[in-house]
């Protein structure tokens, strides 16, 4: 058994051994290493900095009664010998992680926040997640009174409306036609032009070209602007 301890205490330390520092982390991140390779790389970091600390901590408790005794002793020593003073031990500081170092590792994702919407002015902040290793980043954000809301929300409403009537197509007899707003104005002035027994060359939504009566004109412009009376009530 011993000898089976010696010849692994004589092995050479493997790559998963081998300390990992959050400056090794940094390079990593400066060369843009995949975010796996990264993750991975600060998990064993921190598991190694636990491991330090918790060996620190431990010999930390162990030395503070031996030294609170020297301090007694000292404090003793120099109540009863007002003239032979002697320099009195200060108790060792804990050893505490700096989580600060591996928190500027973390993987940084940003909050998509809605800018023109919000109703609090706050600051830029960072939200850390200690078990995702990921730094959230807040926006700064102001406070928009509920009639600036208002008047996005319906800015936006009506951009959306537009680009929806833009993009109508209506389906008559398996053809499928555009029914924005100008592709109506051009059926309605066919329709206009063309006797009921007249056919025409149109153009498709698919840039096909069909032969087309004034009937399936007709009906595909009504099909479009009930499609748009919809889109503009709603």
């Amino acid at each position: 058994m011993n000898e089976q301890m010696n010849e692994q205490a004589n092995e050479p330390v493997t790559e998963q051994q081998a300390v990992i520092t959050y400056k090794d982390i940094h390079t990593k991140i400066a060369l843009r290493h995949p975010q796996e390779q990264i993750t991975q790389a600060l998990q064993q970091a921190i598991e190694q900095e636990q491991s330090a600390h918790e060996q620190a901590h431990a010999q930390w408790l162990e030395a503070l009664p031996v030294i609170q005794a020297e301090i007694e002793q000292a404090q003793a020593h120099n109540a009863a010998n007002p003239n032979d003073q002697v320099d009195v031990p200060t108790l060792p500081t804990e050893p505490v992680i700096d989580i600060a170092k591996r928190r500027a590792c973390y993987e940084v994702k940003s909050v998509e926040v809605d800018l023109e919407l919000t109703t609090e002015a706050q600051d830029e902040y960072v939200v850390y997640d200690d078990d995702t290793l990921i730094a959230y980043h807040h926006p700064k954000t102001i406070a928009h009174t509920d009639e600036q809301i208002a008047k996005v929300k319906r800015e936006r409403f009506k951009a959306q409306r537009a680009a929806n009537v833009a993009a109508i197509t209506i389906e008559v007899d398996d053809m499928v036609f555009d029914g924005d707003e100008l592709s109506q104005q051009r059926m309605a002035r066919a329709i206009l032009l063309m006797s009921d027994e007249d056919t025409q060359l149109w153009v498709l939504a698919n840039n096909e070209v069909a032969e087309v009566s004034k009937a399936q004109l007709t009906q595909a412009c009504l099909l479009a602007a009930q499609r748009q009376s919809e889109l503009w009530v709603a």
